[in-house]
C-alpha cells in the first residue's frame, strides 16, 4: 500500500513537472509572439531593401512553426523543435533591430546540437555518431569539454541524436513580398499566456530531405515560383552532386536536367507529368562542369538544392519515405527486410562513389516484401520508386 501511495505520488510530481515544462514554451511562444505584434517594423515602408523584409518574414515564418511544432508536445524533450524554431525567430527579429539602427546583423551561433536545452553552442567539434561517419557539429560549452576528455555529452534522454535543420518556410514562403503586397504580411495576434493548441500524436522525426541543411551554400540551393530556367554550382566539378527537387504541386508540372544534355539527345527528365510525387533526389554525376543546369516547368513554387555529402541520412534501424531516396549504409553485409507499399515498380541499388548505379540489391513491383544484403563495406544506397517504401535493418551484429 506505501509502495502504491509513492508510486501515485511519484506520478503526479512528474506530471506537474511535464506541465510545468510545457508551460514554460507556451510562455516563450506566446512572449515572442507578442514581441513580434508590438514591433514597430513596418513592411510598406521597407519595400527597397529586400533583405530587411526576408529578415521579417523569416521571423514571422518561424513563430508560425513553433506553434504547429507544438501540437502534441508531451515535455520539454519534444519540444525541442519549438526551442530551434524560436531561436531562428530571435535572430531574424534581431537583424531587422539591428538594420533598422544601422548596425551589422548579428552572427548566430546555433543551439547545442545534443539538445537545445544546453542552449547556445560555444564551440564547433568533430563528433560521429555510434557507426556513423565523423562530422563537425556546434555544441555547448559543456559537452565540448566533455568530448575533449573522452566523456559521451551531457545525458538528456533524447535519442536518435543527428543535426535537426532549423526550422525553415516551405516552397517559396519567404520569397520577398511584392511592392503591393510589402504591407500585407501579418503580424501575429496577441494570444493568451494560457491558450493551447488540443493535443495531437507526437510529431515524427523530420525528413533529413525536407529543407536544405544549414550548411548549404548560397550558390548551392535556390527557391523561386513558376517555369524557369536555374543552375546550381558544384563546389568541387570533379565531385558527383546529390541533387534534391521540392514542388509545390505535381500536376502540370516537370523538371529537367539540361545540363546533362549530349548532341542530340534530349535533357534527363527528374521529375515528369505523369510523376504524383512533388520531391525527388538524384545522384548526378561529376562531368567536369561546374554548374548543373535545370529547367523548371510548374506554375508553383519550388525549392532545389545540392544536398551536403555529410548531410546524407545513416540507414540506423529503420528509414521509410516516399519516392526517390539517398542512405548511407554501415556495411557489414547485414541482412535488410524491403517493404513496398503501393503498386509501382522498386529498385535498390548500390551507389558508388562517382554516384553510379552499382549492384542491384533489390528489385520489385507493387506491394512486397523481400529480404537483401548490405554490402560489406560502408556507403551509399539508392532506393528509386514512386510509392512509399521502408528498409529495415534487421540484421543485429556486424559480421
Amino acid at each position: 500500500m506505501t509502495d502504491g501511495m509513492v508510486g501515485a505520488f511519484t506520478g503526479l510530481f512528474r506530471g506537474r513537472r511535464r506541465a510545468d515544462e510545457l508551460a514554460q514554451v507556451d510562455a516563450e511562444i506566446t512572449a515572442f509572439g507578442e514581441a513580434l505584434a508590438g514591433h514597430s517594423f513596418e513592411p510598406g515602408h521597407h519595400r527597397d531593401d529586400p533583405g530587411l523584409l526576408t529578415d521579417y518574414q523569416r521571423a514571422l515564418d518561424a513563430y508560425e512553426q513553433a506553434k504547429k511544432d507544438f501540437v502534441g508536445d508531451r515535455n520539454l524533450r519534444d519540444a525541442a523543435d519549438v526551442l530551434r524554431s524560436l531561436d531562428e525567430g530571435r535572430h531574424a527579429l534581431a537583424c531587422v533591430d539591428a538594420a533598422l539602427e544601422g548596425q551589422p546583423r548579428p552572427k548566430r551561433r546555433p543551439l547545442c546540437f545534443f539538445d537545445p536545452r544546453h542552449g547556445q553552442a560555444s564551440e564547433d567539434v568533430r563528433w560521429a555518431p555510434s557507426e556513423g561517419a565523423v562530422r563537425v557539429i556546434a555544441v555547448c560549452a559543456a559537452d565540448a569539454v566533455r568530448l575533449a576528455e573522452g566523456a559521451p555529452p551531457i545525458e538528456t534522454g533524447l535519442r536518435d541524436q543527428r543535426p535537426v535543420p532549423h526550422a525553415r518556410p516551405g516552397p517559396g514562403q519567404n520569397n520577398l513580398p511584392s511592392a503591393a503586397g510589402a504591407g500585407a504580411m501579418r503580424r501575429p495576434e496577441r494570444r493568451p499566456a494560457a491558450e493551447r493548441t488540443p493535443p495531437a500524436p507526437p510529431p515524427e522525426c523530420p525528413d533529413p530531405y525536407d529543407t536544405w541543411p544549414e550548411n548549404t551554400g548560397a550558390r548551392q540551393r535556390w527557391e523561386s515560383r513558376e517555369t524557369k530556367g536555374v543552375q546550381l554550382v558544384r563546389s568541387d566539378p570533379r565531385e558527383p552532386s546529390l541533387l534534391v527537387i521540392h514542388l509545390e504541386r505535381a500536376a502540370g508540372s516537370w523538371v529537367e536536367l539540361t545540363s546533362s544534355r549530349h548532341g542530340n539527345r534530349p535533357p534527363r527528365q527528374l521529375l515528369t507529368h505523369g510523376s504524383p510525387l512533388t520531391r525527388a533526389i538524384v545522384p548526378v554525376e561529376a562531368d567536369g562542369r561546374e554548374a548543373i543546369r535545370l529547367q523548371m516547368n510548374t506554375r508553383g513554387q519550388w525549392r532545389i538544392w545540392l544536398h551536403p555529402p555529410e548531410e546524407i541520412p545513416l540507414l540506423e534501424r529503420e528509414l521509410g519515405s516516399t519516392g526517390s531516396y539517398v542512405l548511407r549504409h554501415p556495411g557489414g553485409q547485414v541482412p535488410l527486410r524491403i517493404t513496398q507499399h503501393e503498386g509501382t515498380d522498386f529498385t535498390l541499388h548500390e551507389l558508388r562513389s562517382d554516384f553510379a548505379l552499382g549492384t542491384l540489391l533489390c528489385q520489385g513491383n507493387g506491394e512486397f516484401t523481400a529480404p537483401a544484403v548490405a554490402p560489406r563495406k560502408a556507403g551509399l544506397l539508392y532506393v528509386q520508386s514512386l510509392g512509399s517504401w521502408n528498409i529495415d535493418l534487421s540484421g543485429g551484429a556486424h559480421k
